[in-house]
């Protein structure tokens, strides 16, 4: 019977979260950046093609598995089956797949797959998270052994790694929208300790964000981090027209280039609360 050869490919380094579990767990059997050449490909946790490499080609995507509210992916991908609904990540979708054919899941794949929804959620915690996400969760956990103090471990090591390079974290977790005919950047940042974080590394993150605003031609860029152990989100600009934009979205108030809001928010969550405000854009 043929089997297709299928290859795993990421575009740029992993996350900081997944980079700590590769090397936590010794797992050395992920490929990056695949070369091809490849006759078809499958999305995950992406509806378009902002950041993907030459190799992907539109018409040769069949299929796409993500989990945003605002996308195109109906309009961009005509011939690709498309998945995408309201779970809080795509690894609760992919761990799904496990479990709807049975086929066994590898430890590796297992401990990478619980890892991120724990990062995607927030721990569990932020509003996107979906009784799906935690009864993939509850599956994981039975397949392998996992550590108590996994995701714990996970997350002060990715606010280490901050510290570290703020600037590779921010590049790393940045993501392009376009709305109303503008060009929208926003960084994400997940970590615990933030304020300290922050104060730190002030100056380094406004001039990133500025220089990633100056590269990629957006009229908008801003970070947005959450403190998982205090619980509330923070947002950074010195960008004049994105505090603006922000102050209409979430009736925030800046100082000094900061504006503290109660709760964890995501960007997934704040893109379609823009996207409700178009006058906001103008």
């Amino acid at each position: 019977r043929f089997r297709p050869n299928i290859v795993v490919g990421g575009v740029g380094d992993p996350h900081a979260e997944a980079q700590y579990l590769i090397g936590r767990f010794h797992i050395d059997d992920i490929s990056h950046d695949p070369s091809g050449p490849f006759d078809s490909f499958v999305l995950v946790d992406a509806s378009d093609m902002a950041g993907m490499p030459e190799i992907i080609r539109i018409e040769d995507v069949t299929e796409v598995i993500d989990h945003r509210e605002c996308h195109k992916a109906h309009e961009l991908f005509p011939k690709a089956k498309i998945q995408i609904e309201k779970v809080g990540a795509a690894a609760t979708q992919i761990a799904e797949r496990y479990q709807e054919v049975n086929v066994p899941i590898d430890r590796n794949s297992a401990l990478l797959l619980y890892g991120a929804i724990h990062s995607n959620t927030l721990n569990l915690k932020a509003t996107v998270t979906t009784q799906r996400d935690r009864n993939a969760i509850e599956w994981l956990q039975k397949q392998t052994q996992i550590p108590h103090d996994l995701i714990h471990d996970m997350f002060v090591a990715k606010t280490e790694a901050a510290s570290r390079s703020i600037k590779k974290i921010l590049w790393g977790d940045w993501k392009e929208f376009l709305l109303n005919s503008k060009r929208i950047g926003i960084a994400q940042l997940e970590v615990i300790e933030l304020d300290n974080l922050v104060k730190d590394h002030l100056e380094e993150i406004l001039n990133t964000l500025d220089n990633l605003k100056y590269r990629c031609n957006l009229q908008f860029a801003f970070l947005m981090a959450v403190d998982l152990e205090h619980g509330f989100s923070l947002f950074v600009t010195s960008d004049a027209n994105a505090q603006l934009l922000l102050c209409k979205t979430l009736g925030v108030e800046f100082k000094n280039n900061l504006a503290k809001r109660k709760g964890l928010l995501l960007r997934k969550e704040l893109v379609p609360l823009i996207f409700t405000k178009k006058d906001s854009l103008k």
